[in-house]
């Protein structure tokens, strides 16, 4: 006997067609997605790559002696690649070969903002600011103690001294006797280093206000306009600490604690 054979009705289409496409997407997009990253992965590589290659082009340039072509091209790898403190090391000891000593000491600065304590920046910061003259009181130990540490790593001990601080808090309300005397003097403890580290922090946070002038023979002048009387004159590489500004002219104290007007133009701040 013969089976009868039903049509399927409009909505039963719709719901294979559904199934169909559900299962196609399902196949699609996680291959999609593994042809993505595959493509991120191969340009990042690819990018390391030419990072590199740059990277090794301009050290030979340097020990060539083309120190203002190796400087051009550590520039150009910052500026395509991004900043890295090995690029701003070399990129300073370029500038400082070729006797740009503003340059330099910017650079420097910059590479101690991201690996603070670095013995090799410290000393060729300290050689180059010596031998320009750039010459510094000396500074007290709490200065000298604040700098051993940037911002961002006095911060990280401040914060895990205050998880501690906290953590230590809410055990003590459960526990009791010798336990709870210890939870108190770890709550003491981790109060005392989170109310040591966050001044410390504060003030290194405070320095990427700073500047370095760029430009030799710069001078100040005791008002912001361009016939103002001079102030004094104020060497290349020397840091200042920018207050305010007035059209092109900003007033700035430098490190030595003389003031005045000096031009935009003239200085750059470090954390720019």
């Amino acid at each position: 006997m013969k089976r009868n054979v039903f049509p399927l009705d409009y909505m039963d289409c719709m719901d294979c067609m559904r199934m169909k496409t559900t299962t196609m997407l399902s196949l699609i997009l996680p291959l999609m997605l593994c042809l993505l990253v595959s493509s991120w992965t191969v340009a990042g590589g690819q990018e390391k790559k030419a990072a590199l290659a740059l990277f090794e082009q301009a050290n030979i340039l340097y020990t060539q002696g083309e120190f203002q072509q190796a400087a051009e091209q550590y520039s150009s790898i910052i500026s395509t690649y991004g900043v890295s403190a090995p690029l701003l090391y070399n990129l300073a000891n370029s500038y400082a070969a070729a006797g740009q000593v503003g340059p330099a000491v910017l650079n420097y600065e910059r590479a101690l903002h991201l690996t603070s304590g670095d013995a090799d920046i410290q000393g060729n910061l300290a050689q180059v600011r010596k031998d320009a003259g750039l010459y510094r009181d000396d500074q007290s130990l709490r200065r000298r103690l604040v700098e051993l540490l940037g911002a961002d790593q006095w911060l990280m001990i401040a914060g895990c001294a205050f998880f501690c601080l906290g953590l230590s808090a809410l055990l003590a309300t459960t526990e009791v006797g010798q336990g709870r005397r210890a939870l108190h003097w770890l709550m003491i403890g981790s109060l005392a280093v989170v109310l040591l580290t966050l001044p410390p922090a504060f003030f290194r946070y405070q320095d990427w206000n700073t500047g370095v002038v760029l430009a030799e023979d710069t001078h100040l002048v005791i008002s912001p306009f361009a016939d103002a009387a001079p102030a004094g004159d104020i060497k290349a590489g020397r840091l200042i600490r920018p207050e305010r500004e007035h059209g092109d002219y900003v007033l700035i104290t430098a490190e030595t604690g003389k003031s005045g007007w000096l031009a935009k133009d003239s200085f750059e701040e470090v954390a720019k």
